[in-house]
């Protein structure tokens, strides 16, 4: 009977519930962040409509509607408008990242790691793990929807009506609950976590491309992209609620549709064939650089990429701030406005140290692969071999460390190249210089992620969190004042702001010590303690 192929439904989706609720309790902490920072951002900064009116005509640039899609609700460019216009595409792709790594945790990698087995050798339907992962996805963008709306109808102006933020909150959902089930798809074509969540990364990415192509001239071609489909609702502008159907029965037919292939193929098995490996591995890859690199290398490529996209985006941009910025208080308070440097300098050295921690999330992330390969239980099986636990810490180590500076080249250079293109008078070694400022502070962040591997591994997510306290204080501890004791405890405090600042070795030798020392009381607990 079809109803067996769900058995077990509701118990598979409270487990589902028990075990995530910590990380979906993290994500949407963050959605309440993202759009209080929006809401109040926008409200506080931009309360003259003559500033608003000047952003909106230096927004219509190909670089910032790359980023931030086109310019809705030119003729009267309120609050909301401005509200739907910066944050509705940059919100569709968190969400959407949320929505694809909590279906693949909840599907694919429970099936790579033994356990859907363990699960369909009770009584369970066939179909019920994915149906409880279905639950789970709707669950939590239901979730964000009600944030999203009770946030803007709570500190919104009168721009910002009751019914454009239930639209805003709707179609953020929309967008998590479609790449959810563009993810349930891929779970079933690829054989492995990884697989699935690179084939719906890349079908964002495609939808991202083909938004930007069609809000560059061809507007016809956004609304065949997911993300140009529900930014044409436009939320306190239009109000259209037509697209969120449309986005609504497609994400209905792909959760159909994954049902359908999950229940056709072999558990363990993809529907797209794995391609054959090489029947001996390399000189290298045998070595544990060769296999870290291995496990990292696509993560790397994307994350390269979209830092250098990034870089190039602000960087085109630096030449219009001067005249945008200009005279606005709030922003100098956010800035700390200084006397004799130009505001587009001051942005430049903020928005830098942003990237930095930007650059901060691959090197953290490709440190923590240890632990990830702790859970796994694949850690064991390479300490029982004849290379030391410091050799293997080490290795993620280095590659880490490494990173964090290739990111940081790679996004000065952007953001430096971008500057020189678009013709601003721009000293491109204070750029370099402004950027390698921020490598010490980095390397504190894996000093300390690592302190977290080797002595509290159950308690690594701790270093997200400190990095959300560090952007907030570089972002906005001007704006509230935050006490010099607090600001202290962030390592990218104690970055000088080039070009506002000079060079600092102190702070560097400083700085480097302390990510040394964390890094070394990492590596005695990592040896000492017993691994999961």
């Amino acid at each position: 009977m079809a109803s067996q192929a769900f058995a077990q439904t509701g118990r598979l989706f409270r487990f589902a519930v028990k075990k995530d609720w910590l990380k979906i309790f993290l994500w949407l902490l963050g959605v309440a962040f993202y759009v209080f920072i929006g809401v109040f951002a926008f409200v506080e900064v931009y309360g003259d409509p003559a500033e608003r009116e000047a952003l909106s005509y230096a927004m219509q640039n190909p670089a910032m509607e790359a980023l931030f899609g086109r310019v809705i609700g030119q003729d009267n460019y309120t609050i909301g408008a401005m509200y739907s216009h910066m944050m509705t595409i940059l919100g569709f792709v968190v969400f959407a990242i949320m929505s694809i790594l909590l279906v693949v945790r909840n599907t694919r990698s429970e099936e790579e790691d033994g356990i859907l087995e363990l699960i369909q050798a009770q009584p369970t339907g066939r179909i019920a793990h994915t149906t409880s992962a279905i639950l789970l996805l709707l669950v939590t963008n239901v979730l964000v929807l009600i944030i999203t709306a009770a946030l803007i109808i709570a500190l919104g102006d009168a721009s910002m009506t009751v019914e454009g933020a239930f639209l805003t909150g709707t179609i953020y959902a929309s967008a998590g609950l479609f790449f959810g089930a563009v993810t349930l798809v891929t779970a079933q074509l690829s054989s492995n976590a990884r697989g699935a969540m690179m084939l719906a990364f890349g079908v964002l990415g495609i939808s991202y491309i083909i938004r930007i192509i069609g809000d560059g001239g061809v507007p016809l071609l956004s609304w065949f992209s997911p993300l140009g489909l529900l930014y044409n609702t436009e939320p306190f502008v239009n109000d259209y609620w037509y697209p969120v159907f449309i986005s609504s029965a497609l994400s209905l037919l792909l959760i159909a549709f994954a049902l359908y292939l999950k229940h056709k193929r072999d558990m363990g098995a993809g529907l797209i064939a794995d391609r054959d490996g090489k029947r001996h591995a390399s000189a290298f890859l045998k070595t544990p650089v060769g296999f870290v690199l291995d496990l990292i290398r696509t993560p790397l490529i994307v994350w390269t990429v979209s830092m250098a996209l990034l870089g190039f985006t602000y960087g085109s941009v630096i030449g219009d701030v001067d005249s945008l910025l200009e005279g606005n208080e709030i922003v100098s308070q956010i800035i700390a406005n200084q006397e004799g440097i130009s505001m587009a300098e001051q942005f430049m050295a903020m928005i830098l140290g942003v990237l930095g921690i930007f650059s901060s999330v691959p090197a953290v992330q490709f440190l923590l692969r240890v632990r990830g390969e702790e859970k796994k239980n694949r850690l064991d099986k390479l300490i029982a071999g004849t290379r030391s636990r410091y050799h293997i810490l080490g290795t993620f180590f280095l590659i880490s460390t490494v990173i964090a500076i290739i990111m940081q080249i790679v996004t000065s250079l952007a953001f430096g190249g971008a500057a020189l293109v678009m013709d601003f008078d721009i000293d491109f070694l204070k750029v370099m210089l402004a950027g390698m400022a921020y490598v010490p502070a980095i390397f504190v962040m894996i000093g300390l992620a690592t302190l977290l591997v080797g002595w509290l591994p159950r308690l690594t997510s701790l270093i997200w969190l400190y990095l959300g306290f560090v952007f907030v204080n570089l972002y906005f501890g001007e704006l509230f004042d935050f006490p010099k004791w607090v600001s202290a405890f962030s390592a990218f405090h104690y970055v000088p702001e080039i070009p506002i600042e000079t060079w600092s070795w102190p702070v560097v030798f400083g700085l480097t010590a302390l990510a040394g020392i964390l890094s070394a009381a990492g590596f005695i607990g990592f040896r000492r303690r017993d691994i999961d």
